[in-house]
C-alpha cells in the first residue's frame, strides 16, 4: 500500500514538472508523412534515448532510418549509463554519442554540452513522459523538437500522435516520429538492426534425420525480481529435457544455458543438474548478442535479449511481467514467439505448466522434433 501510494505520488510529481517545462504554447500535430521535411538535408539532428538497453535497440531501425533519409546531416544521440553497453548498435548511423549521467552536475554540464553543439531539431524517441527529455530538449535550445504526442506535449514543436498502445507494437509507436522528416518506415524495416547482422532464415522443420538444433536458455533478467526463480526455471527445463530425451541423445537437440556475469553461479547450479551446457558469460553485450545468434530457438525473460532475439529473426519463448493490461507486451518484433504473461505479478508467478507447454510447442514447430520420440 505505502509503495503504491509512493508510486502515484512520484508519478503526480512528474506530471505536475512536465506540464512547468513548456514551449509556451501548443505543438503543430503532424498526422501523417509530411509533403516536404521540416529539416534542411544538412541539419544537426540530436536524438534522445537515454533510458534502457533494450529501448535503444527497437529504437535502432529508426536511427538507421533517420540516417539513410539523411546521409548529409551531423546527428548525435544521448544515451545514458544503463544503455551505453549497446553504443555499438546505434554508431553505425550517427556521428557524436552525449552520456547522460545521474547527478545534478552532469545533468548540468550535458545541457551546456548540447547548447554548444547547436543542433537544428532534437527527436524524442521516446512515447512516455519524461521530465529529462524534455530538461534536455529545453537545454539543447533546438529550434525543432519533435516526439510523440502525450501529456507533456508542450515542450515539443510538432509532435505525431500516440498509437493505440493496446494494439500497436513499440517500434510502431515510435517510429512515427520521421513523419515530420517527409518519410514512414516500412513495417518490414522496423526489425531491430546490430552491427554485422542478417537476420535467420526459417528453420526447416523437415530437413534431415542429422540436423541439429540448439536452444539457449538466457536466465538473467535486469535483477532477481525481472528473472524466472531457478527451482521453477530448474522444473521446466528437467521436464523439456525429459520429453526431448531421444533427440538429445541423438545429438538433434542441444540445450545451452546462458547468463550475466554476476548470475554465473545460479546458471552453473542449473546446468549441473540437468547436464547441459552452460556458455561462460561474455564480456560484452555484443558478445552476448552475437551467442544469442548462434541458437535456432529462444527462452528469456523479458529483457534486451528478447530484442537480440529478434534482429536475428530467432523463435522465442519470452516471459513477461506485466503491469497493464492494457499495455501490448514488447514483443520480439516480426518474430514468431510464445508469450508467458504474469499480469500484476511476478514472473514466479506464471506456472511451471505454461512454460512447458510453449517450450515443446516451439521446439516441435521449429524443428520438426516431436516429445518422446526416439
Amino acid at each position: 500500500m505505502a509503495e503504491s501510494f509512493i508510486k502515484r505520488l512520484e508519478l503526480a510529481v512528474r506530471r505536475r514538472y512536465n506540464t512547468w517545462v513548456t514551449r509556451g504554447g501548443d505543438p503543430l500535430v503532424v498526422e501523417a508523412p509530411a509533403a516536404q521535411s521540416i529539416v534542411k538535408p544538412d541539419a544537426r539532428i540530436l536524438l534522445l534515448r537515454q533510458d534502457r538497453i533494450g529501448d535503444v535497440l527497437v529504437s535502432t531501425p529508426i536511427i538507421a532510418a533517420i540516417r539513410a533519409c539523411y546521409p548529409h546531416a551531423t546527428i548525435g544521440m544521448v544515451l545514458s549509463t544503463n544503455n551505453t553497453a549497446v553504443a555499438y548498435a546505434v554508431e553505425p548511423y550517427v556521428d557524436r554519442i552525449h552520456v547522460l549521467r545521474k547527478s545534478v552536475v552532469d545533468l548540468v554540464r550535458l545541457r551546456r554540452e548540447l547548447r554548444r553543439s547547436a543542433y537544428d531539431v532534437v527527436i524524442d524517441l521516446m512515447d512516455n513522459p519524461s521530465s529529462t527529455s524534455a530538461l534536455l530538449m529545453q537545454g539543447s535550445r533546438a529550434p525543432i523538437a519533435i516526439g510523440v504526442d502525450k501529456e507533456n506535449r508542450r515542450v515539443y514543436t510538432h509532435v505525431v500522435p500516440l498509437a493505440d498502445r493496446t494494439a500497436v507494437h513499440i517500434v510502431e509507436r515510435i517510429a512515427r516520429v520521421t513523419w515530420p522528416l517527409g518519410f514512414d518506415i516500412p513495417r518490414e524495416e522496423l526489425r531491430p538492426k546490430l552491427p554485422g547482422v542478417t537476420p535467420h532464415t526459417s528453420v526447416d522443420p523437415h530437413a534431415g534425420p542429422n540436423q541439429s538444433y540448439i536452444l539457449g536458455i538466457n536466465i538473467s533478467g535486469s535483477d532477481l525480481d525481472r528473472m524466472y526463480p531457478e527451482s521453477l526455471l530448474a522444473e521446466v527445463l528437467r521436464k523439456v529435457c525429459s520429453s526431448f530425451e531421444g533427440a538429445r541423445t541423438a545429438g538433434r537437440l542441444e540445450l545451452v544455458v546462458m547468463s550475466a556475469p554476476h548470475h554465473r553461479e545460479i546458471a552453473e547450479r542449473i546446468g549441473q543438474q540437468l547436464d547441459v551446457r552452460v556458455l561462460p558469460p561474455r564480456p560484452s553485450f555484443s558478445d552476448f548478442a552475437e551467442a544469442i545468434g548462434h541458437c535456432d530457438m529462444f527462452l528469456t525473460p523479458d529483457t534486451s535479449a528478447v530484442h537480440v532475439a529478434a534482429a536475428y529473426n530467432i523463435p522465442s519463448v519470452v516471459l513477461f511481467a506485466q503491469d497493464d493490461r492494457l499495455l501490448l507486451p514488447w514483443f520480439p518484433y516480426a518474430t514468431r514467439n510464445w508469450a508467458c504473461i504474469a499480469h500484476n505479478a511476478p514472473l514466479a508467478a506464471i506456472p511451471t505448466s505454461d512454460v512447458v507447454r510453449h517450450l515443446t510447442q516451439m521446439i516441435h514447430e521449429i524443428t520438426g522434433l516431436k516429445p518422446g520420440a526416439s
